[in-house]
């Protein structure tokens, strides 16, 4: 990830931030026909009619998840990201770059062994697509939590940087 830092966020990088995030949301929250459809593949039986259009859903989003990804660290990489606030914990500097390594490598690990398990059939590519998704789970809680305690307990400005554009 680039060092090259600018004074706010691009429109687009907010754009790409809120969209991933609502897209893995969407994932979460509605992967009941996948699980039916694979379910039903894996012992070779029918699939319900009314599951299968929700399986490729899943598929559809997955693949905007890893395209808008991709997009998003490209832009991280040639534009840069604004420096962290002289007001963060210095424990908490570190924990936050762990924690984005985390997510960028989840957000990619995911879809692709979601990909691989339903497109190509690799073996082990659903239990890696199944434990990424729970660990992406709780590393999103805790980019969360650690936006919120940033805004509201340390009162820096480290959320309201992804919450509105600013010319840089």
């Amino acid at each position: 990830m680039s060092d090259m830092s600018v004074a706010s966020y691009s429109k687009t990088q907010i754009w790409l931030h809120w969209s991933i995030a609502a897209l893995i949301l969407i994932q979460f929250l509605a992967h009941d026909g996948m699980e039916h459809v694979w379910r039903a593949f894996r012992r070779g039986q029918e699939a319900s009619p009314g599951d299968v259009p929700l399986a490729y859903l899943h598929v559809v989003i997955g693949l905007a998840v890893l395209v808008l990804a991709a997009w998003r660290l490209r832009l991280r990489a040639t534009r840069g990201v604004p420096p962290v606030s002289g007001m963060e914990h210095p424990v908490l500097k570190p924990l936050a770059k762990a924690t984005h390594f985390v997510i960028y490598a989840l957000i990619f690990i995911v879809p692709l062994s979601g990909a691989a398990a339903w497109f190509v059939g690799v073996p082990g590519a659903s239990l890696v697509h199944v434990l990424g998704k729970n660990i992406l789970l709780y590393v999103v809680l805790l980019h969360t939590a650690g936006a919120l305690v940033q805004h509201f307990v340390f009162k820096t400005d480290v959320l309201r940087r992804m919450l509105a554009f600013r010319q840089a």
